[in-house]
């Protein structure tokens, strides 16, 4: 029985305790960020915004998992199993306490996944074919837009007017609706919008971003205005590049009105999500550009940086060394043996 005290308790110590300690941290440092940049603007440090979004939970997650099976691979977990269980002999704790940390993780991940997979099939119905192939041709007529070429589906039913999906190969998904109620010069605004969250693989740095507070629940409400935040920011820079990539500035204002009536409620990553205070900021923006151009600005490789944070969390616990993960295993040990002495 013993040997099962750590793989069950040592992970309620890393989501009830760890996670929300670093989530905490991470909301300290940005309040500090959000005053420093004050005058800089909504873009002030979106990058390291996004990268301590993303650290606050996955790094200390992914630090745990590696160190546990470095452990089980290497033997280092000896020691303690013996301190803890007074004799040595064969110790897969850490095995299996990584195995339970990757079994929830994966649960948190999995059924957006699927989601995203299932968001980029396309209709087969005459108005999906009729709506494909006035994209097609939007799409031919602007060279801007020679990247979205075979990347772009059409369904009767997608969730959201417009989006951009797939983890691995981003596409574009269009509503039939709502390619209809769309003049050409809205229709390709839109498109250049959403071009820009397949440039920037935006569907991966979303689900890095959500999967990393959806396993840190505590840690997801302290974080949740600067998430908020971050996608803003995000959005007003798509909006931005589309217009520098040749989008009309009042056309793509009309999409995005267009395509937000039915969801002024939540908030999505796509051109039509945002609620009423979101959708007058993007607009008054974008009216903006039509008196004065924007200038380029924001292209930081944050995605990179935070896919570099984690993989040092990965490789950390190999030169140096696992005492935090001792520390949950001796203490998971202790806090069974408190309450069954009880």
């Amino acid at each position: 029985m013993k040997e099962a005290v750590f793989p069950l308790v040592g992970p309620l110590f890393v989501f009830a305790i760890a996670l929300p300690v670093a989530a905490a941290v991470a909301r300290l440092v940005l309040e500090a960020i959000e005053r420093l940049g004050r005058t800089h603007g909504l873009h002030a440090h979106q990058g390291l915004r996004y990268v301590l979004l993303v650290a606050s939970s996955g790094v200390p997650l992914v630090w745990f998992i590696s160190a546990s099976l470095h452990q089980a691979e290497t033997g280092e977990s000896a020691p303690v199993c013996i301190a803890t269980h007074a004799h040595e002999a064969l110790c897969p704790e850490a095995a299996l306490f990584a195995l339970a940390l990757v079994a929830i993780a994966a649960l948190f991940a999995a059924p957006r996944l699927l989601r995203e997979q299932l968001a980029s099939a396309a209709s087969t119905s005459p108005p999906a074919r009729r709506a494909a192939a006035r994209i097609a041709a939007v799409i031919a007529t602007r060279p801007a837009l020679r990247d979205l070429r075979g990347r772009v589906s059409v369904n009767d039913e997608t969730a959201v007017p417009i989006a951009t999906v797939g983890i691995v190969s981003p596409r574009v998904v269009v509503r039939v609706a709502f390619a209809s109620a769309l003049d050409d010069d809205a229709l390709a605004g839109a498109l250049h919008h959403e071009l820009e969250h397949v440039r920037g693989c935006d569907p991966l740095r979303y689900f890095i971003a959500w999967w990393a507070l959806a396993v840190n629940p505590f840690g997801r409400w302290l974080l949740e205005r600067e998430l908020s935040r971050w996608l803003l920011a995000r959005e007003v820079h798509c909006d931005r590049e589309a217009v520098l990539d040749g989008a009309g500035a009042p056309a793509l204002a009309h999409a995005l009105v267009t395509a937000a009536r039915p969801f002024t409620a939540h908030t999505h990553a796509a051109l039509g999500a945002a609620d009423p205070a979101t959708l007058k900021l993007r607009v008054e923006l974008l009216l903006a550009y039509a008196d004065r151009a924007p200038h380029r600005c924001c292209r930081q490789p944050a995605l990179r940086f935070a896919l570099a944070a984690l993989l040092v969390a990965v490789v950390l616990p190999h030169g140096g060394g696992t005492h935090a993960l001792d520390a949950v295993h001796v203490a998971s040990e202790q806090a069974v043996s408190f309450l069954t002495a009880r």
